[in-house]
């Protein structure tokens, strides 16, 4: 278990160092670019607007195909289907290893299999490609808090905050996790 835990710490650090250093730097399109500017600019009422286009900007991946790919993994994903979700996920990452959503998807899709390990391989994937990418941020915070570490669960938190102040999960996430730092203390 210490050294599960001891791999745990280090791909969350070597995320947040990640996140960090990439900083802006992102191969999104240009209305991502608009579309997060104004996401730290509008309030809480205008917020989720927002966050539909992102969502929506990160799925389209430039190919019918791959669009058609990411779609059918979703259906899989929705249906609990993990197995054929990974065959199209397998599909669309190794054709479009850019694709910062297929690497979201996929780190989903292993999470709910069980597959913690490969699920933060693809977190890191999908951060190294898109960095303000909080839904992969709120899937590494739900590992670290599995995992009882709790401080850097809460450390990813303020960098979803960072990013989308408004996120509806903030709160909820924000508030257990102080309640669970605050027992490790004791």
């Amino acid at each position: 278990m210490e050294i599960i835990i001891s791999k745990l710490k280090s791909a969350a650090t070597a995320t947040v160092i990640l996140f960090a250093s990439v900083g802006a730097v992102c191969s999104q399109s240009y209305d991502l670019d608009v579309l997060f500017d104004r996401l730290q600019k509008v309030d809480a009422v205008d917020a989720a607007a927002l966050e539909a286009k992102i969502v929506l900007e990160w799925s389209k991946s430039g190919s019918a195909a791959f669009d058609l790919l990411l779609t059918q993994a979703k259906i899989a994903i929705d249906a609990q289907d993990h197995k054929t979700a990974m065959q199209h996920l397998n599909a669309l990452t190794d054709h479009a290893p850019n694709f910062a959503e297929g690497w979201n998807l996929t780190a989903v899709t292993l999470f709910n299999m069980g597959k913690i390990g490969p699920s933060l391989e693809a977190i890191e994937r999908a951060l190294a490609l898109e960095p303000r990418h909080f839904r992969a941020l709120e899937g590494l915070v739900f590992i670290l808090e599995d995992s009882g570490l709790y401080k850097d669960a809460f450390d990813v938190v303020l960098m979803i905050e960072s990013i989308h102040p408004h996120a509806e999960i903030l709160s909820k996430l924000r508030d257990r996790l102080e309640v669970k730092i605050q027992g490790q203390a004791l």
